[in-house]
């Protein structure tokens, strides 16, 4: 298994991932094309596809932050989950860095919510049920309520408003004005 950043719209790898993008994400939790051409190149953010056998298998969408990464999205294509490889991906991420991880869950009032905090869970990182929204991720969007989960401590005062004003600065700003 292969993570491949992508920094182009124009190839199959991100058309693949594009569809599942689609499929895997409510549409108030997903970004729109246009939005997307405009940042997959940005420096700090990661388009990267999964590869398993040379067959696109899934994706991992992050960014970089000093000292931090935030998981945007994850999803593994239907013919290849539960064999591991969602967990083999964020362990990667894990381990190429001493840096915190943060991430966005939905609110665990679903069976599917639910086996996604545990999937987290069982990687180490810790639910925090702060009240807290996601910021739009297309233009006149919603801000759907979320729960923010974080590697490997809990998220202190200190490192949810450095994630707010990085975000917010760095992902967000520069493509809404």
């Amino acid at each position: 298994m292969k993570r491949v950043r992508l920094t182009q719209t124009d190839n199959t790898g991100f058309l693949q991932a594009w569809e599942l993008y689609g499929d895997a994400f409510p549409e108030e939790e997903r970004r729109e094309l246009d939005l997307q051409k405009q940042i997959i190149n940005h420096a700090n953010y990661h388009f990267d596809i999964v590869i398993v056998d040379e067959v696109f298998s899934g994706f991992i969408l992050w960014w970089q932050f000093e000292g931090l990464r935030y998981i945007e999205h994850l999803a593994t294509s239907i013919e290849y989950r539960g064999r591991g490889y969602g967990k083999t991906v964020v362990e990667q991420l894990i381990s190429e860095s001493h840096d915190d991880i943060i991430l966005e869950v939905e609110l665990p009032d679903c069976d599917s919510s639910k086996r996604r905090i545990d999937f987290y869970e069982r990687l180490g990182f810790k639910l925090n049920t702060i009240d807290y929204k996601q910021l739009p991720m297309r233009k006149n969007g919603i801000s759907p309520e979320m729960f923010l989960m974080t590697y490997p401590d809990e998220l202190t005062a200190v490192k949810l408003s450095f994630f707010k004003k990085s975000f917010k600065r760095i992902c967000y700003a520069p493509y809404f004005e």
